[in-house]
């Protein structure tokens, strides 16, 4: 990543392994021929931070006279660790007093932000920012727009937003992804530049086992049920792969078959995965499992407490997790038995060689995580003019490390995280930062900044996985920023509403035997009388038209 040049000397001064990982994520993503556009050096501009780019700190305060917005987020457990509100974390408590602009934030109760959305937009009472999915309205973002729950941005950006309008237009790149066909800009999104940010999550695997039966990391699946059944033949009470249902990392398996759960593409062409011939041998795979103990056989009702006790009571032998929410928590919370290692695996091979990663938000830089404002707001200019600061210097700092003196120095141009994050008694690193900053929690709409994924990785084993997941080929997900019309969003939803519910039961039907494999020609010929080809037809025309986007 690009600096300023007074921080240069500094990133030749990092960890080797993390220089090392450095210069995977840009081999990665140079090889990937058909990667997006900021994943390959050389193209278009050189993706640099907007904190490099953009002026040092805006003009403060903002507005002649302080007002309050209204800001509509999930509330991530990351902060929830040390805070109640947002609205409690010093970054906005700094914000507040600079720019002029108090902001309450609106956090629903876990698990409810769809329903308490559409209660807010029912009754026509809006917060001003909305931090949501555009899929959680029927109809998506164009919906959105034209029955007025939110705004178009592009007019109110090139007048209020300069340092944000200036990473668009010096990124030309990333334009495409989050604009609309019509080249309307819709939200602030995220954005994840670096590999490092984007490969977050993956497969995960006692080290120690394998270190103590002779075996190495797998990369095929013939290897993977090597290690699972060596794991269970060793150990009867194991439990060689675990889940939890909240989170179906089992899917993660059908990248052997290169292909993936629901829509994907191969070479621009939209296929569904449940569809094609392939996907019986994934369910005879993991019917196998079952059967033989290999895969947990809770593995489709565990939450992740019980997921997390498999781990940690030394039964699970290996699972799919976050980076830090999974591994690094686990590491945390498992420093007391030093023989306790975890190792991250890549996705197993395909036929021809490749090694994929399904999910969207590997693709490309802009991410589905994104802040919209909404039809109802009647400041939407100083709304515009707030999300801005976090596209200069000094709010991408403050945002991303918290407090200059307090979370993090600058060590010859290096945001280090002080000791006060880093080696807090009872807090993990990135509950410790969420006293100062949002950091890497949801819900942003800036960049996330590499130099914070570095430190936050407090492990070396962490640095290693992400190098594992990131050189993956993430080409046959769809663009998160794919959008069907609002006629087509609707049809969809209809169509996908009955068959996502049929596909998830009889997945679970054919691995638990209830439903014998001689009936699996039956179960697709039924997914196509539901119209799952009408489906995947609405999904190519709006793929065709992203891929038409300038």
């Amino acid at each position: 990543m690009k600096r300023r040049k007074n921080e240069m000397p500094t990133r030749r001064k990092l960890k080797p392994a993390v220089m090392a990982l450095m210069a995977l994520s840009l081999v990665a993503a140079a090889c990937s021929s058909k990667g997006t556009e900021q994943d390959e050096p050389g193209k278009g501009s050189d993706p640099a931070s907007p904190a490099a780019q953009a002026s040092a700190k805006p003009k403060m305060p903002l507005v002649d006279k302080p007002i309050e917005l209204t800001f509509f987020s999930q509330l991530d457990p990351k902060i929830s660790a040390t805070k109640k509100n947002y609205g409690d974390v010093e970054a906005f408590g700094i914000l507040e007093k600079e720019s002029g602009i108090k902001v309450k934030f609106l956090h629903p109760p876990a698990g409810s932000e769809k329903e308490q959305f559409n209660l807010m937009v029912s009754s026509n009472d809006l917060a001003d920012i909305l931090a949501v999915p555009p899929s959680y309205y029927n109809g998506g973002a164009q919906k959105m727009l034209s029955d007025g729950v939110i705004i178009r941005l592009n007019e109110l950006i090139d007048k209020n937003a300069p340092n944000f309008k200036k990473f668009i237009d010096e990124h030309p790149q990333f334009k495409k992804d989050m604009v609309l066909d019509d080249g309307t800009i819709y939200a602030f999104p995220t954005f994840k530049i670096e590999k490092i940010n984007r490969f977050t999550d993956g497969f995960q695997i006692r080290k120690d086992w394998l270190d103590k039966y002779g075996l190495s990391v797998p990369t095929t699946m013939d290897e993977w049920y090597k290690i699972l059944k060596t794991f269970k033949e060793k150990d009867p009470e194991s439990v060689p792969f675990s889940a939890a249902s909240s989170n179906p990392t089992w899917r993660d398996f059908m990248s052997a078959w290169a292909m993936k759960w629901d829509f994907y593409q191969v070479g621009g062409k939209v296929k569904f995965g449940q569809s094609q011939p392939e996907f019986k041998e994934y369910v005879t795979t993991m019917k196998k499992w079952y059967d033989e103990g290999l895969l947990d056989p809770e593995f489709a009702t565990n939450d992740t407490k019980k997921l997390d006790n498999r781990i940690t009571g030394g039964k699970a032998g290996s699972w799919n997790a976050q980076l830090n929410g999974g591994m690094g928590r686990l590491l945390d919370l498992m420093k007391g038995d030093p023989n306790f290692k975890i190792v991250g695996a890549p996705n197993p091979q395909a036929k021809d060689g490749k090694t994929y990663n399904l999910k969207s938000g590997t693709l490309s830089a802009p991410q589905s995580e994104l802040a919209m404002v909404s039809g109802s707001s009647k400041k939407a200019a100083e709304v515009v003019k707030w999300m801005d600061v976090a596209y200069s210097e000094w709010g991408h700092n403050l945002l991303n490390f918290g407090i200059e003196g307090k979370s993090y120095n600058m060590v010859n141009g290096y945001p280090k995280l002080s000791d006060a994050v880093m080696k807090d008694p009872k807090l993990s690193v990135v509950n410790a930062l969420g006293q100062y900053s949002i950091g890497n929690a949801c819900c942003r709409f800036w960049e996330e900044d590499s130099r914070l994924a570095e430190q936050v990785a407090t492990y070396p084993a962490q640095l290693e996985a992400n190098k594992a997941w990131a050189s993956a080929d993430s080409s046959l997900n769809l663009p998160i920023s794919m959008t069907p019309t609002a006629e087509e969003s609707q049809k969809l939803a209809s169509i996908m509403a009955d068959i996502d519910t049929y596909n998830s039961e009889m997945f679970l039907r054919f691995v638990y035997g209830k439903e014998p494999l001689s009936n699996f020609d039956a179960y697709q010929q039924r997914l196509k009388q539901m119209n799952i080809e009408e489906a995947v037809k609405i999904q190519q025309a709006a793929l065709d038209r992203y891929n038409k986007r300038q």
